[in-house]
């Protein structure tokens, strides 16, 4: 690349045109790597024996299971122990499950908490790379971690894709199109224009179901949601037109399987029964896509569904016999639908009138996209933000929010003035440094971290990594503008 004499941008007016070029050409430069990235993706899914061939969803009732297990990364625990317990655990509990059930699909989240796993079990992660080739391990989310949305700037919610995603394509071939944030303390009005802006597909929650103050739902509502739930399945779009499709009530992430999906019937004694063919069924008069989205699995310290739920899946999947398990009406737990293991006489399973798929967490939307049918889906455009969970959420801890926005800020300057200084050919692009900085950014943005509800020995390693990369930052713009002005 031919250098520009210095003389040349030596004057003022001139030099300041070109940071308030690269300033204005940096996030569209962004855009278009994640936009890329995304599109790249589909071409490298695996066919297996896990998967399912896309039903017609115009005329096939289809229920979409999403086995999943959420971990906290920091919450009433920290670091350490995610590390040395709830990350073996759960790789481990997994690769039993996959060498029984060969249509059991276990979708989990987090670049960061994968690069963990990476540094701290090479073993174990090799043999996790293995199951996400035979497509039983789905990389799901998108992003380095199960991040805030009201806190971080739309920047960093892009960058959590950009950087998710990149490091799902590295190291196992493929990646998401959708986004999971199953516990998140609300939702902007922008997001699904950031998603979309970012390659995004699909988004899902069930957080809605704590208390959304969206104006929508209820018993009169066309598909009988939730108060403050708009639709089961439809299109939630940003505030500029663009839009992804939503997955807004598909159960708690906590939640077992124990009975029989496909039928109408409720086992006695059941609580929190849910006519899944009904709601289906409702679903398609609404919008013309007979399809739903059901997340199964258990939280917050990592895991995996319970295998008497990842059993009944299977046997659901493949209309083989099986025993329901008993329910217990006084039962009181975190998990009040695991599956108990079977007692009840053989029955074959699958066979009412809903279709079931054992799922990566992105099929749906891809399926619906596919067959062209997002627009008869109903809409919303607005916030959904909460009213009864986690209030104070946008003001405490306010040092690690301060030191977030910082960072943000900070990130900005020192990529434009490294930009600057490579073009002038007074320094390499110090990427490596960027990208180290920035995933200790987007790390410190997992929910419970940036809403302020994990414990306060928890923010003395956050506070560590928000310092260790304002320090990067601070070095790349100083060491920038230092080869800048050598130039001049």
């Amino acid at each position: 690349m031919n250098r520009i004499p210095a003389k040349e941008i030596s004057q003022p007016s001139l030099f300041c045109r070109l940071f308030v070029m690269l300033i204005i050409a940096t996030p569209f430069f962004i855009l278009a790597v994640a936009t890329n990235a995304q599109t790249t993706n589909s071409a490298n899914q695996t066919s297996t024996q896990a998967h399912a061939a896309a039903p017609n969803l115009k005329t096939t009732p289809t229920l979409y299971l999403v086995g999943y297990a959420h971990l906290d990364t920091q919450w009433r625990w920290e670091y350490p122990q995610v590390i040395s317990e709830y990350l073996p655990d759960t790789m481990h509990k997994n690769f039993s499950l996959f060498e029984k059930y060969p249509h059991y699909i276990f979708n989990w989240t987090g670049a960061n908490r994968y690069m963990m796993m990476q540094e701290y079990y090479p073993a174990d992660f090799a043999k996790l790379k293995h199951y996400v080739s035979t497509g039983q391990w789905f990389p799901a989310g998108s992003s380095m971690e199960e991040n805030d949305v009201n806190s971080p700037s739309p920047e960093s919610i892009i960058r959590q894709v950009l950087y998710g995603n990149e490091y799902f394509r590295r190291e196992f071939g493929k990646a998401s199109e959708e986004y999971m944030l199953p516990d998140c303390f609300g939702f902007p009005a922008d997001l699904p224009s950031i998603l979309a802006a970012a390659g995004i597909k699909g988004f899902s929650t069930q957080k809605l179901t704590w208390g959304s103050s969206a104006p929508v739902g209820g018993a009169d509502s066309p598909e009988n949601t939730p108060v403050g739930t708009p639709f089961n399945v439809g299109r939630w779009i940003g505030p500029d037109g663009h839009e992804v499709i939503a997955a807004l009530n598909p159960g708690s992430y906590s939640g077992g399987v124990s009975y029989d999906l496909t039928k109408s019937a409720a086992p006695p004694n059941i609580r929190n029964f849910i006519d899944w063919p009904k709601r289906v069924e409702q679903d398609g008069k609404t919008s013309g896509v007979f399809a739903d989205y059901h997340y199964y699995g258990t939280g917050d310290i990592g895991g995996s569904p319970d295998e008497n739920s990842v059993r009944l899946v299977e046997e659901m999947v493949t209309k083989s016999m099986g025993a329901l398990p008993p329910h217990n009406p006084n039962r009181d737990d975190d998990n009040e639908n695991a599956a108990d293991a079977p007692s009840g006489p053989q029955v074959r399973m699958g066979t009412g009138p809903l279709h079931v798929i054992s799922s990566d967490a992105d099929q749906m939307f891809k399926d619906i996209l596919r067959e062209h049918l997002a627009s008869g889906l109903p809409t919303y455009k607005g916030d959904l933000e909460l009213t009864n969970h986690s209030a104070g959420s946008l003001t405490s801890e306010a040092m690690h929010k301060h030191w977030n926005r910082e960072n943000e800020n900070l990130a900005r300057a020192a990529e434009a003035t490294s930009f600057a200084a490579s073009w002038l050919g007074a320094r390499p692009y110090p990427l490596e440094r960027l990208n180290h900085a920035w995933r200790l950014v987007l790390g410190g943005q997992f929910h419970d971290i940036m809403a302020g509800t994990a414990t306060p020995k928890a923010y003395t390693y956050s506070w560590n990594d928000d310092v260790i990369a304002m320090n990067q930052f601070a070095q790349i713009i100083r060491s920038a503008t230092s080869g800048i002005a050598s130039e001049l």
